[in-house]
């Protein structure tokens, strides 16, 4: 760290070509395009999104990146749809207000056992689910510190606990802090285009999701007699990663990513039914982009950078992870990914937010970056959101590559009014579009801490996790 703190100094001075080569406009052009109704929400697979590929991987090229996918800029990644019907059955009575997520697997089955409450779904909750549907409660528990509730949180990990434990199947009970977050109609409205996932990681489990008010009610019933009826329609398709590399004098690789895609056409028959993702995630992209304009403007570069645009994070973290498992680069090489998403540029940025740094080492460079930038670095103002497991930098963080999802904070009481506006009246919805009020020298502020933390990565010490981080 004393070595960083040196380092740390000439920053400013080494990244000066870099950070002055960022553009808010071109950050709010790229924003503008990739939110356009012509472009129907980039929905992932869909004619839409590959036009978004295409404008993509012609920034990288007009930017000078190499192409670093596996034909040209473009990793197509195998997908397999599904769209589900089912009836969750209990002591003879059907459950309402149920969404079923199919699996790709038998197009029409019955799972039947007996309901078993498993808590949050962590591996001390899991006795005598052989043979058992579980019902697991959403999220994770409150006393955990902000990332590693995230961790913590994700279903994908839960529905693995559950599968070795012996479980047939797994109930979502909603809690009234997810309500309250990720309201009913917001989950409803994720269901309009089934459930998509990589071809070659199904999901082991069938799973259902209640309502608050039948969760309330079903957590008190455990061992009732259960029956999941499930019918569900299936198809493969692909998406693309785009991929552009800046090669240094090292293979050493620090690596950019933001997902491309969005919802789509996410309300249809609506007046406006087009969920359009400007801050989820054109802004990721936008800043991405110049971000690669910075680093290319450097005049040397000890470590080669890495930038992908991933499909399919609305749809689960499925470009993400498909890459770390078909990696265009060795992963050996990977020594750091900033992954951006959800950056909302109504007010100036003063703070960051670490969001799985303080796993790492990598922490020590953020903290160089922010102080340079005269940042704060400050803790999770929303920690209930589980940020880190939602994201595509968790992917990279599980295959060892020390990861975060660099966040602005609020920074204020004007930043935190933004962020509620948008959660509650935007985020995956058909407003979350371009404004021209937003203030895109933020969003250019923004670019400019991930890019400055990217430059003290290139010669400094390669990150290392700490010695109590869940993937050392």
């Amino acid at each position: 760290m004393w070595m960083l703190v040196l380092v740390a100094g000439a920053l400013l001075d080494r990244g000066r070509p870099a950070l002055d080569a960022v553009r808010p406009e071109s950050i709010s052009a790229t924003v503008r395009f990739l939110s356009d109704d012509l472009l129907e929400g980039r929905g992932t697979g869909t004619r839409a999104h590959a036009i978004a590929e295409k404008y993509v991987a012609t920034r990288m090229q007009a930017l000078g990146l190499r192409p670093a996918g596996e034909a040209g800029y473009l990793q197509q990644v195998k997908l397999c749809e599904t769209r589900a019907q089912g009836q969750l059955i209990v002591d003879g009575a059907e459950v309402k207000d149920v969404l079923v997520a199919g699996d790709c697997g038998t197009p029409d089955r019955t799972v039947e056992g007996e309901l078993a409450f498993a808590g949050y779904g962590q591996a001390g909750e899991l006795p005598g689910l052989r043979g058992k549907i579980a019902m697991v409660l959403a999220g994770a528990p409150a006393s955990l510190p902000s990332t590693q509730r995230a961790l913590a949180s994700s279903n994908e990990d839960k529905l693995k606990r559950l599968r070795a434990a012996g479980a047939v199947a797994e109930v979502v009970l909603t809690t009234p802090e997810l309500e309250a977050r990720r309201p009913w109609a917001l989950l409803q409205r994720n269901f309009v285009n089934g459930q998509a996932y990589d071809a070659d990681d199904l999901p082991p489990l069938p799973v259902v999701y209640l309502d608050l008010g039948e969760s309330d009610r079903l957590r008190q019933r455990p061992g009732s007699r259960a029956r999941l009826h499930l019918t569900q329609t299936s198809r493969s398709f692909e998406s693309g990663n785009v991929i552009g590399l800046l090669p240094g004098d090292s293979q050493e690789t620090i690596v950019y990513s933001a997902h491309l895609d969005h919802l789509g056409i996410c309300a249809p028959g609506a007046r406006d039914p087009i969920c359009n993702g400007a801050i989820d995630n054109a802004t990721g992209i936008a800043e991405v982009l110049e971000i690669a304009r910075g680093f290319a403007a450097l005049p040397k570069r000890e470590r080669s950078v890495l930038f992908i645009a991933v499909t399919g994070e609305e749809r689960g973290l499925l470009g993400s992870a498909w890459f770390v498992r078909h990696p265009t680069v060795p992963r050996e090489r990977m020594i750091a990914n900033l992954n951006l998403d959800q950056l909302l540029p109504a007010y100036p940025v003063g703070e960051l937010v670490l969001r799985g740094a303080e796993l790492s080492t990598l922490e020590d460079h953020v903290r160089a970056a922010a102080a340079e930038l005269e940042l704060l670095i400050v803790p999770d103002p929303v920690p209930e959101q589980n940020f880190f497991a939602r994201s595509d930098q968790l992917n990279f963080a599980r295959i060892g590559v020390p990861s975060a999802c660099l966040w602005q904070g609020f920074s204020g009481p004007r930043g935190e009014a933004a962020f509620k506006d948008f959660r509650s009246n935007r985020y995956h919805q058909p407003g979350d579009e371009w404004l021209p009020a937003y203030d895109w020298e933020a969003a250019a502020q923004m670019a400019r801490a991930e890019l400055l933390v990217g430059i003290s990565l290139l010669s400094g010490p390669r990150p290392r996790w700490k010695p109590k981080s869940p993937f050392r």
